[in-house]
């Protein structure tokens, strides 16, 4: 039941709620929803600590409605907030869904990485690894995306060092 990133995107532009935790390309703001979260477990916790010492000022039955209403209005909306979250995310990881931006700054840092690791002590581990993530990211994007990702795996590859240690021209 995910929801692509398209239709973030589309959602994000049309509801005021939901342009609170995404931006218009579908993203979602970390930082935004970490903190909402945060507060709302700040609240469950006030709110459980507060009925529980007026529960023992006042009786059971004062703890067992402040229980009850700390449960309706605090931690089903949280509970409901975060399956929320997850609903629009679930599906698994089968394709990538990074965006055109994203997947060109993967793959120009991969690149710059590349470039910086010649002459270095672990040149050999560090242009191995670099590879191994330019084909990981070349076996993840769609299909109209997949051969700039392999030309930017076959180019790291090739900048691998020999077994006389140099590594062949850029």
């Amino acid at each position: 039941m995910s929801l692509d990133r398209d239709t973030r995107a589309r959602a994000a532009n049309q509801s005021a709620f939901v342009r609170v935790f995404y931006d218009r390309d579908g993203d979602m703001h970390a930082a935004r929803v970490l903190a909402i979260i945060l507060v709302l477990v700040a609240i469950i916790v006030v709110g459980t600590v507060g009925v529980s010492f007026a529960g023992a000022v006042a009786g059971p039955e004062t703890l067992a409605i402040g229980a009850l209403i700390v449960f309706l209005a605090i931690k089903l909306p949280f509970l409901g907030f975060v399956f929320w979250i997850i609903m629009r995310h679930g599906g698994g990881y089968t394709q990538s869904e990074w965006s055109d931006r994203e997947r060109g700054e993967i793959l120009d840092y991969l690149r710059a990485q590349a470039r910086e690791a010649k002459g270095t002590p672990d040149e050999a581990k560090r242009l191995q690894w670099l590879a191994r993530e330019a084909w990981h990211v070349a076996d993840t994007v769609p299909d109209e995306h997949r051969a700039e990702a392999v030309a930017v795996a076959v180019e790291i590859s090739a900048l691998r060092p020999t077994p006389s240690g140099t590594t062949s021209p850029p």
